[in-house]
């Protein structure tokens, strides 16, 4: 009887750790939210307009640079890209410190 009870309640939590990270909202990969490094780059060229500042993804697998809008979104481009290093020798477009992994886990739970 214990054993039976202790296998519903495993099965139990398992499905409910699954359905819940099936329903995690689906945000865009060249959106670089909570993560330090890009999985994709953006394609379209971002207006200078909106950019305030930059930052490195550093030590990833897939190097980029990470442009931050006035809306703080982080969006993930190849740092190949003519338009990028146009970007990167701008002088009023500040070079941003890495983000902080540990205080944005902490602002996320």
């Amino acid at each position: 009887m214990k054993f039976s009870v202790a296998a519903l309640f495993l099965l139990t939590l398992t499905l409910i750790l699954t359905t819940t990270s099936a329903f995690q909202s689906k945000i865009p990969e060249s959106v670089n939210v909570p993560s330090t490094c890009c999985l994709k780059y953006r394609e379209r060229v971002l207006p200078r307009k909106l950019v305030v500042g930059h930052r490195k993804a550093l030590n990833c697998y897939l190097p980029a640079i990470i442009l931050v809008t006035k809306k703080n979104r982080e969006i993930c481009v190849d740092p190949e890209k003519k338009w990028v290093q146009d970007f990167l020798e701008d002088p009023s477009l500040p070079l941003l410190p890495p983000r902080n992994v540990a205080q944005f886990k902490s602002i996320r739970s």
